[in-house]
């Protein structure tokens, strides 16, 4: 059963694209894959400061998976709505543009399961890009738990001699999206305050809790932001602003933002610790980095603990953070299938959380859970179906947090500034990919599903033609499909 979900909900042959939240290059039409998602605006949750530690002896990242008991058949509606093509309006300002009609799907329903007032090409499976984020934060809450906060651990091996520890200090991470300076000075600190300045051995990184193998960039500039890539011990996702030119202790100040590879990554993570345990602390490494495992009698120093999972979403929804995404997915296969986490098993958790909802989408595919991707598809009734499920879930309040409120902040601040405050939605753009999704208070009152997914080359244009359909809705009086 394992491998049918896995062979039915991903595509095996996982290509490794990403990106994270800096803005990206803008698309130059010079291929197919030479333009990356730019919904990106300056936005941090506001119920914490940026950085801020938590620290705990925590369990480890390793517990048992999620019981989630199949809900029976599929309780995802089917038939058709009220108006079953787009909205004269739409329509013609699609056709005035030179594009085709079919090409936008669109899926309007009242939330309260009533049937849809649009059902527009809404069956067709397209690229949904970084909308997909929806569907892998919504898997996150309901397989990890919108409490989950992840651990990074620090382990000493060997013994004390007087300040001198005879062995290897190592840091292991369980997939934390949002582990940065301030945490790992904790851990460095909660090590010097056993008593430890000199470090015989090295410094070890364990990223084993996930297993993501390296295939390439799909543009080949593999020192890009916004080609990063997962890590179980991701560290500072903007970058750091260190690098190793030369030999330990070689340390240049050099950029604010750094290049972000798996190379970059340890190099920064140690850069950082020989800036803060050598110079700051006044401490000394004798070996040098290396990556590896935590061996079984390994002493656990401390344990550091990362923001709640339901302000790591509200970033991952409002800024569209790609490789922040790419954690929650990776993190949901490791814990529903077992570590090592994969891809392939974060989207076979995927298809077990829509399960055990009721909802079975036979256009879903799955290549890294960010949207980040040309293989990755979903249907604009399979986007609204989800929608509606959230909206009549536990985890309705934390899913509207998460997302951008239109006209006023996020992916969507300067968009329907006539609707401000009025809906909460999702974006996504790729080159020939233009999508929105998300949840618009109509004129009467009245909570409606919004779900547009437009593949064509002019889609990335026609963004003021979606933000019509949404007042579409909203004017629904005027309609008589949104006011019933």
């Amino acid at each position: 059963m394992l491998n049918w979900r896995i062979a039915a909900m991903t595509v095996l042959s996982i290509s490794v694209i990403a990106c994270s939240s800096q803005p990206t290059p803008q698309d130059s039409g010079a291929s197919a894959d030479s333009s990356y998602i730019n919904d990106v605006a300056p936005y941090r949750p506001q119920g914490r400061p940026h950085n801020q530690s938590y620290a705990s002896h925590a369990p480890r990242g390793d517990a048992s998976p999620t019981n989630l008991p199949s809900a029976g058949g599929d309780k995802a509606y089917r038939g058709p709505g009220k108006l079953n093509q787009l909205p004269d309006s739409i329509a013609s300002s699609l056709r005035l543009r030179g594009l085709a009609e079919q090409n936008m799907g669109a899926y309007v329903r009242p939330v309260n399961g009533g049937q849809p007032i649009l059902t527009a090409y809404a069956d067709t499976p397209r690229n949904p890009a970084s909308t997909m984020k929806l569907v892998t934060t919504y898997t996150a809450l309901g397989v990890l738990g919108a409490d989950y906060r992840w651990p990074t651990e620090i382990y000493t091996t060997g013994n004390l001699a007087g300040d001198t520890l005879q062995g290897d200090v190592i840091i292991k991470g369980y997939g934390d999206p949002d582990f940065r300076e301030a945490g790992f000075r904790q851990l460095l600190q909660a090590l010097r305050a056993r008593g430890v300045r000199n470090i015989a051995g090295n410094f070890v990184i364990d990223k084993t809790y996930f297993n993501v193998q390296n295939q390439g960039t799909i543009d080949g500039a593999e020192g890009a932001a916004y080609n990063a890539e997962p890590e179980a011990l991701l560290y500072g996702e903007w970058g750091s602003c260190y690098n190793m030119p030369g030999k330990a202790g070689q340390v240049q100040r050099i950029c604010r933002l750094a290049p972000r590879n798996t190379r970059d990554l340890n190099a920064n993570l140690f850069a950082d610790f020989w800036r803060i345990w050598n110079a700051e602390m006044g401490g000394n490494l004798g070996g040098g980095l290396q990556i590896g495992t935590t061996p079984s009698g390994a002493q656990l120093v401390q344990t550091h603990l990362s923001a709640p999972l339901r302000e790591i979403i509200m970033e991952i929804n409002k800024d569209s953070n790609n490789v922040m995404a790419r954690q929650l997915l990776l993190s949901v296969g490791a814990k529903q299938l077992g570590a090592p986490g994969t891809t392939q098993k974060g989207a076979a958790a995927v298809g077990q959380w829509l399960e055990s909802r009721g909802l079975r989408f036979s256009n879903l595919r799955i290549e890294n859970g960010s949207g980040l991707s040309r293989v990755e598809r979903i249907s604009a009734r399979e986007m609204g179906e989800m929608l509606i499920d959230i909206y009549n879930s536990p985890f309705r309040s934390d899913m509207l947090n998460s997302m951008a409120t239109i006209g006023m902040e996020g992916t969507v601040k300067k968009r329907m500034t006539n609707l401000a405050g009025r809906g909460k939605f999702k974006t996504g753009t790729l080159k020939n990919v233009k999508a929105l999704a998300g949840f618009i208070t109509a004129a009467n009152g009245l909570p409606y599903v919004v779900s547009i997914l437009h593949n064509d080359p002019g889609a990335p244009g026609a963004r003021d033609i979606h933000d019509d359909l949404v007042e579409w809705v909203y004017f629904g009086s005027s309609n008589n499909f949104a006011s019933r």
